[in-house]
């Protein structure tokens, strides 16, 4: 694996829990391919979740419109765990 690179691992992040991508099709497609999940598990909502995580890195980089559809999916996944 080359130099992690962690706009890339979020990135890829992103688009798996977003539904753009499968992680099958990020194989295919990437060489390298990191999460910051284990995409094989369910997420569990919880305070400082991955979520959080990707919302806090898209908000510092400024793509808002990523922040805002991460939480529609947390937010959605809470509801559906309750």
């Amino acid at each position: 694996m080359s130099k992690f690179d962690e706009h890339k691992c979020m990135d890829q992040s992103y688009q798996v829990i977003t539904g753009r991508k499968s992680f099958e099709e990020l194989l295919e497609e990437e060489e390298d391919v990191a999460l910051m999940f284990n995409p094989t598990r369910p997420i569990i909502v919880m305070v400082d979740d991955i979520y959080d995580i990707l919302i806090d890195y898209f908000a510092s980089i400024e793509e808002y419109e990523k922040c805002q559809e991460i939480l529609d999916i947390k937010n959605l996944a809470k509801a559906i765990q309750e």
